[in-house]
C-alpha cells in the first residue's frame, strides 16, 4: 500500500456526487451562502481554524443560579435549567470530530438544505423531517475537528479497503514493522509526531482524538472545550455525535457513565432507528443491547451529558467500504431517516435530568424531588 502524499490525492476518493459536500473549502462556502440559518464560530481548532456551526430557531434565554450537579442534588433542577420555561425542544448535532468520517457532514448539510430550500441536495423532499426540525431549535456543527478534516483531504472512503480507511483515518506509523491499526493508535494517544509518517484525520494538530480526550484535565483540546461550552450554552434536550465505521449503521449502545434513565432512552432510540433502517432496506448492523451501560469508557457524548444534562447519542454511519458496500444515496438516506427518527423522539419524549414518568405526550423526564430531612 502506498503511504506517500500521492495516496491522499487518489482521484476516486476526491470526487463525489454534487449532493455530497464534505471538503473543508466547499463546506465553508456552503455555510457562507445560507440565508435562513445563523452561522457562527463556536471556537477554533488546535491549528487555529474556525469551528463553525449553524443554528435554526430562536435561542431561548436560560437563567442559572447553580451548575447542573448541584441543582440535581439539591432537588431544584430549575436552578440550572427550568424545562417549563422552554417552549420548544433543542437538538445539537456534532459531526466529523474524526476528519475522515465525513458521512455525517454530508447528511448535516443536506438537512440544512431541507430547512433552507425545502428539499435535500438531490431535490428530494422530506416533509416530516422538515416539519420536525422547524418546530425546534436545531444547532449543527458539520466539521467539529477542522485540522484532521483538512489533513485527511479525501471527500469520502466509499469503496476503500480496510487498510486504506485506517490510513486516512488514523495514519501511518513511522516504523515499517508496525501494521497500522485502530488499536495501535489507541495505545499511543495523543499521537507524537515522532511516531508517524502521516498523521491521519482522526486527530487534531496536537495528535488528540476528541472522542477520548482527557476530559478531567487542564490539557483539554480547544475543540473539545468549544463543544462542551456550546452544549452548556444551548442546554439541548439531546446532543448527537456523528461517526463512521466499517459495518452498517447503528446508534451506539448505552454508556455506563450516564444515569440509567439516560441509558433507557439511548436503548429506545437505538431500537427505533434500527427498525426504521430495516423497513427502508438500509441494512442496519446494530447488535441487540443485552444490558445497561455496555460502553464502559468515558467519551465525548458522555462528557457532553455531564456538561449540559442533554441526552447523549453517538451514531455510526457506514463508510461504504469494499467489505460492506453502500452507495452515496444509501448513506445519505441512512442519515436523513436517522435524523427524522431522533427528532421525532426528542419532540415527543423530552429528556430532562431526573426521574421519568408518563404524561399525555408519552414518556417525559421530570426533576427528581428531594425530601427535606425532618426536624
Amino acid at each position: 500500500m502506498q503511504t506517500s502524499a500521492e495516496t491522499i490525492r487518489r482521484a476516486e476518493f476526491m470526487s463525489a456526487p454534487d449532493f455530497w459536500i464534505t471538503g473543508w473549502d466547499e463546506v465553508n462556502a456552503f455555510l457562507s451562502g445560507l440565508r435562513a440559518g445563523n452561522v457562527f464560530e463556536a471556537g477554533c481548532s488546535q491549528g487555529g481554524r474556525p469551528l463553525r456551526a449553524v443554528a435554526y430557531g430562536e435561542k431561548e434565554p436560560i437563567e442559572r443560579r447553580s451548575q447542573m450537579n448541584s441543582a440535581i442534588l439539591g432537588g431544584h433542577l430549575e436552578d440550572f435549567f427550568d424545562p417549563d420555561q422552554r417552549r420548544r425542544p433543542v437538538m445539537l448535532i456534532i459531526s466529523t470530530i474524526h476528519g475522515a468520517e465525513v458521512e455525517g457532514c454530508a447528511a448535516c448539510l443536506n438537512l440544512v438544505n431541507i430547512l433552507e430550500q425545502g428539499a435535500d441536495l438531490r431535490g428530494r423532499q422530506w416533509e416530516a423531517l422538515r416539519d420536525l426540525a422547524a418546530g425546534m431549535r436545531l444547532v449543527l456543527a458539520p466539521i467539529a475537528q477542522p485540522d484532521g478534516r483538512i489533513r485527511s483531504a479525501v471527500r469520502h472512503l466509499n469503496g476503500a479497503t480496510a487498510d486504506e480507511a485506517t490510513y486516512y483515518s488514523q495514519g501511518q506509523p513511522r516504523d515499517k514493522n508496525i501494521k497500522p491499526s485502530w488499536e495501535w493508535f489507541l495505545r499511543h494517544t495523543p499521537v507524537s509526531p515522532d511516531l508517524v509518517e502521516f498523521l491521519g484525520g482522526y486527530f487534531n494538530d496536537a495528535g488528540v482524538n476528541l472522542d477520548l480526550d482527557e476530559f478531567m484535565s487542564a490539557r483539554l483540546a480547544p475543540e473539545t472545550a468549544a463543544l462542551l461550552d456550546l452544549a452548556r450554552a444551548e442546554t439541548p434536550d439531546c446532543v448527537m455525535v456523528l461517526h463512521t465505521h466499517g459495518p452498517g449503521p447503528w446508534i451506539a449502545a448505552p454508556n455506563a457513565f450516564v444515569p440509567q434513565r439516560c441509558q433507557y432512552h439511548q436503548a429506545q432510540i437505538r431500537a427505533l432507528v434500527a427498525e426504521r433502517h430495516r423497513r427502508e432496506g438500509l441494512r442496519p448492523a446494530a447488535p441487540p443491547v443485552t444490558g445497561p451501560g455496555e460502553l464502559d469508557y468515558f467519551n465525548l457524548p458522555t462528557a457532553l451529558y455531564h456538561a449540559s444534562g442533554a441526552l447523549p447519542l453517538a451514531f455510526e454511519f457506514p463508510h461504504g467500504l469494499q467489505r460492506a458496500p453502500y452507495t452515496f444515496d444509501e448513506i445519505l438516506d441512512i442519515g436523513l431517516t436517522m435524523f427524522e427518527e431522533v427528532l421525532r423522539y426528542v419532540d415527543a419524549c423530552r429528556y430532562i435530568p431526573g426521574r421519568f414518568t408518563h404524561n399525555a405526550r408519552g414518556l417525559r423526564e421530570v426533576p427528581a424531588v428531594r425530601r427535606k430531612p425532618s426536624a
